[in-house]
């Protein structure tokens, strides 16, 4: 992270309450890989790193559990989330049918100013070599998907679909680190966004369900290279 990132990250972790704070830089490093799958933790342990009491730790990781980052298991403590090619098919299947539908109520709702911020969301990109750049286009990512379900005005499906792509970030990280899949994601996008901008139903549906389907064939692929050291089951 560069010195700019950094400071703006401090500043932003001041203001936080301590909960938040502890929650933000586990998060992070669980996305990001720092804590790998797997690994073992403990309230003890994260309250003296953090130099904070053990309430907020506890706090920080019943959001994360509720995430799907972390296990909790009775008389052991917490586990970060193993990662699971079952695990990241569900999701997937999930999320296609959500954003199918999504999609389709989006499409005949959508106003033009809505299609204009689709369209500046798609045109985000990163560098693999600049985790600070993956941080953001993978927040652009996320507020894209969310913001055409967000259009389809239904809070359910956008909290079902917030939920389904939260627990399906750390496949993104990863995927990020060990391909460059700039120009797929912004023509893929686009087709959507043009798609939308035309209120073509059908074509935006399959669109959508061929993005998703895509996004996942491209993440089995980098994943069997069992990345960071770290092995991934089926």
């Amino acid at each position: 992270m560069d010195q700019m990132a950094r400071e703006s990250t401090e500043k932003n972790l001041k203001k936080m309450s301590l909960a938040d704070q502890v929650y933000a830089r586990l998060r992070t490093e669980i996305l990001h890989c720092q804590l790998p799958p797997g690994t073992e933790l403990s309230e003890a342990e994260l309250a003296a790193r953090f130099a904070v009491s053990k309430t907020p730790v506890r706090e920080a990781l019943v959001t994360l559990r509720q995430e799907g980052l972390v296990l909790t298991f009775p008389r052991r403590g917490y586990q970060v989330a193993p990662i699971t090619f079952g695990d990241m098919n569900e999701l997937f299947d999930l999320r296609i049918m959500l954003e199918a539908g999504a999609v389709e109520l989006a499409c005949q709702r959508i106003s033009d100013e809505q299609v204009a911020h689709l369209g500046a969301l798609a045109q985000a990109t990163y560098d693999r070599e600049q985790e600070p750049t993956i941080d953001r286009f993978i927040a652009a990512n996320r507020e894209f998907h969310l913001a055409i379900a967000k259009t389809a005005e239904n809070g359910r499906l956008h909290a079902l679909l917030e939920r389904q792509i939260l627990e399906l970030e750390r496949f993104f990280y990863i995927g990020a680190h060990m391909r460059d899949v700039n120009t797929q994601t912004a023509t893929e996008h686009g087709e959507i966004v043009a798609a939308l901008a035309a209120r073509d139903v059908a074509r935006s549906r399959d669109l959508m369900i061929s993005h998703n389907d895509a996004t996942r064939q491209g993440l089995m692929q980098v994943l069997t290279r069992s990345p960071k050291g770290f092995s991934i089951t089926i």
